[in-house]
């Protein structure tokens, strides 16, 4: 008996300090601000409401704080106690941007609350748009900048007044613009200008106006290593007055044509071995010296000379330049021929670089069986064919007399699978060209955009380019046949095309709200674009109300007018707005309210009759139609007594109640048990994670025991059930089998129950309140059980 009753006296004190901390532990703070979007110089609200796994707990939090992060963004007005289980916090966006707000609450770890407050679409930064931000001298020196000004959210917004923007760079030299001073007119949201890469380097570029200031990194890379190389052809040269070599020089980079940024000047002397020996012999040569010139945008220079009749000699050609320091030589030899024949034709191909202009591809010459050169006996006409349709070769005309000719086409814009020619001359086998360039699957037509949204009515430029696989702009190779798809929403102006060598600028106008891909074709390239359109006047209504409504709870909804972005705007003029509830028994409205000018909502008191569900509809003229699904749930709770029905004078039995709201336990729930023909021992002041509360009562009646248990959370969240167990009179006969098996223990002819019971309840109370909350983990499920055995089976007589 010692041994049980100790048992229970332990099981009880731990079992109600280990409650207790579990059921504070598992609350947790909720929010909801209204509107859902703060809009600068608006009073919002913030409500604050306690849960438990989900479920809202209808009573108030007690020592609440709430502070800003940035008071300049968003300050909090007052807090006010005005709702039946919310906190009310007043809060004042000031101006746009992003804080935090932070909830303090005794014994509860710190809420943070992301806020963002929008603004009037004001300019509050400047920003620089460089395309490319890597230029090369070699290839495309020139870029397009944007000056563009912005949102707190780096949106591009319109100017509410002229902005003199100064543009400075860091190093002088490395590159150029147009204006160092450009003005952003009121209305207009950026503007644009050429730059220009000088000599290579890396620059910073400032863009600053009275209060505002961006910097941007441009890089101008250096011209790459650059090489000349000769050849001289043919390499067997008659001495004939009539005969013309000639002297090719081609640029290459690590072996590849690349083409001239600037006009080369090649110098050249002719020598001969004997020549070196005597200088002061005067040079068989016609042509001693001279100069010719590698044309800017061109891989290949060229010229020719002569050899005075009748000199059979070794000669050297020396070729120099300044940028890029080249000096190289070539030797060939003369021989003293003038024969006449048209039999045997050669062909000297030279290497051919893809980027649509036009190349030298090679010479035609003449020589006979012996390898000799040979006079041409007429006017020989050689056509030639290609076996791809993008190479086209000019036909060639080795002129009676002469010895050879030059040979040019155009090899395209890519490097054709197929690169073979043949001169139409018979028994002529065809010859591989080298041309150098890329693939067409190498390279793509893209887009660049500042913003792919625009506000309506709002013109942008697009940058159309196309880009090789190496991450560098590619010339276009067919301008005139850009193609632009229809557009509902955006007007494309081609006629106003700013056309560039490695990029063209595109003006777009937003003419209506939406979004629309836009396709451009340049021959066989496509690409999409993605456009969006956006208005700053009302596009749409929205509800905002908290997740959680109970009937006879009064609370706070919101209507509020949103732009195309689904940003909140200020109302320009008064909006009426109508408002229609499908189910007025469960949720009624005003039949319309006003949003005021310059503001961006309106707000309402509005009480839910009875649990239920109704479709809320907002109509406002110009404005499409929102809906809303409003769900109303019961604040009354359900309370259910289980007990034994029938007992025994002076027997201990076990009560217990189960809360429910909604249909899902209701937890933390404050109870009151009241009863008449009997007294508690034990029993819990809430409900726990399962919405249960038990109790220990001892029948002291001889006729019924009648338990009252009551949930008190307020006018709102209240509830009562009651039980009737009967109490059995005892016969002497049943109190002697009583007494046999079990002697109810006396203390001075006291009950010791009726005294220890209730004082150890007495002493858990005054030792919670002493002791601080801990991280103790519930284990009352299992305590309880045990509980319920101990006292089932304690039985007094």
């Amino acid at each position: 008996m010692k041994l049980l009753l100790l048992g229970l006296i332990f099981l009880v004190f731990f079992t109600c300090v280990e409650k207790s901390f579990a059921i504070e532990n598992n609350s947790e703070i909720e929010y909801n601000i209204l509107p859902n979007k703060i809009h600068e110089h608006d009073t919002v609200i913030l409500e604050l409401f306690t849960t438990v796994q989900r479920q809202v707990q209808l009573e108030k939090i007690n020592n609440l704080k709430v502070e800003s992060h940035d008071k300049s963004i968003i300050d909090v007005v007052d807090t006010q106690e005005i709702h039946d289980y919310k906190t009310i916090v007043k809060l004042d966006a000031r101006k746009e941007g992003e804080t935090q707000l932070y909830v303090y609450v005794e014994g509860s770890k710190l809420l943070e609350i992301p806020i963002i407050v929008y603004g009037n679409n004001l300019p509050r930064h400047i920003s620089l748009d460089i395309f490319p931000d890597m230029l090369n001298i070699a290839k495309n020196n020139q870029g397009i900048v944007t000056v563009v000004l912005t949102n707190e959210n780096g949106i591009p917004v319109k100017a509410d007044k002229d902005y003199l923007v100064k543009i400075s760079y860091s190093k002088s030299g490395i590159i150029s613009l147009s204006d160092s001073n450009i003005i952003i007119s009121k209305g207009e949201f950026s503007s644009k200008q050429i730059i220009t890469g000088m000599k290579d380097g890396i620059v910073t570029i400032t863009a600053k106006t009275d209060d505002l200031e961006t910097s941007e990194l441009v890089t101008v890379e250096k011209n790459p290593k650059r090489t000349i190389e000769i050849v001289v052809v043919p390499e067997i040269v008659t001495s004939s007055k009539s005969s013309n070599t000639h002297l090719i020089a081609q640029l290459f980079s690590d072996g590849k044509l690349i083409e001239a940024t600037s006009d080369i000047t090649i110098h050249f002397k002719i020598s001969s071995d004997s020549e070196l020996v005597n200088t002061s012999k005067e040079s068989d040569a016609l042509t001693r010296i001279g100069y010719f010139q590698i044309k800017k945008g061109q891989t290949w220079g060229e010229t020719t000379f002569s050899i005075q009749k009748g000199m059979e000699n070794t000669y050297t050609v020396t070729a120099t330049s300044q940028d890029p320091l080249v000096v190289v030589e070539k030797t060939f030899q003369t021989m003293n021929s003038e024969a006449y024949d048209d039999k045997e034709i050669k062909f000297y191909p030279l290497s051919s670089l893809a980027n649509g202009n036009e190349q030298l591809i090679g010479v035609i010459y003449l020589e006979d069986a012996n390898g000799h050169p040979v006079i041409a006996n007429r006017d020989i006409i050689i056509p030639f064919s290609t076996s791809d349709k993008s190479i086209h070769i000019e036909t060639a005309i080795v002129k009676k007399g002469t010895d050879s000719t030059l040979v040019y086409g155009d090899v395209g814009y890519f490097v054709p699978l197929d690169s073979e020619i043949a001169p139409q001359i018979q028994n002529f086998k065809p010859i591989s060209l080298n041309i150098q360039g890329f693939n067409r699957d190498e390279v793509s037509l893209k887009t660049h955009l500042v913003s792919n949204t625009i506000q309506n009515n709002e013109e942008r430029w697009i940058t159309v380019y196309m880009e090789s696989s190496d991450g560098n702009l590619f010339k276009f190779p067919e301008i005139s046949q850009i193609q632009i798809s229809d557009s509902k929403n955006f007007q494309i102006d081609k006629s106003k095309m700013q056309i560039f060598p490695y990029f063209i600028l595109i003006p777009v106008r937003a003419l209506d709200a939406g979004e629309e891909d836009v396709t451009l074709n340049i021959g066989e390239f496509e690409t999409v674009i993605s456009l969006t359109s956006t208005s700053s006047k009302p596009d749409s209504l929205k509800l905002d109300y908290s997740d959680n409504l109970f009937n006879g709870v009064k609370d706070t909804f919101a209507i509020q007018i949103l732009n195309s972005q689904g940003l909140p705007i200020e109302a320009n003029e008064d909006i009426e707005v109508q408002i229609f509830s499908s189910d007025p028994t469960v949720i009624n409205f005003p039949n319309k309210v006003i949003i005021p000018k310059n503001s961006s909502f309106v707000k309402l008191e509005i009480t839910p009759k009875m649990p239920g569900k109704a479709d809320v509809s907002l109509v406002s003229a110009g404005l499409p139609i929102d809906s809303e699904e409003i769900t109303v749930e019961e604040a009354t709770p359900s309370i259910q007594i289980s007990s034994e029905n029938i007992v025994n004078e002076g027997d201990s039995f076990i009560v217990s109640i189960q809360a429910k709201q909604n249909g899902m336990p209701l937890q933390n729930a404050h109870i009151n048990w009241e009863l008449e023909g009997g007294i508690t021992t034990i029993s819990d002041q809430k409900t726990g994670p399962t919405g249960e509360a038990i109790a220990s009562v001892i029948a002291t009646s001889k006729d019924a025991v009648k338990i009252i248990a009551s949930i008190d959370n307020g006018p709102i969240q209240s509830a009562f059930a009651s039980k009737i167990v009967k109490v059995n009179a005892t016969t002497q006969d049943i109190s002697e089998e009583s007494t046999k098996s079990f002697k109810k223990p006396e203390m001075g002819g006291f009950d010791p129950v009726l005294i220890v019971i209730p004082a150890l309840i007495g002493g858990v109370v005054i030792f919670m309140k002493k002791k601080k909350q801990s991280n103790l983990i519930s284990k009352n499920i299992v305590i309880r059980k045990y509980v319920k055995f101990l006292i089932k089976n304690l039985k007094f007589t």
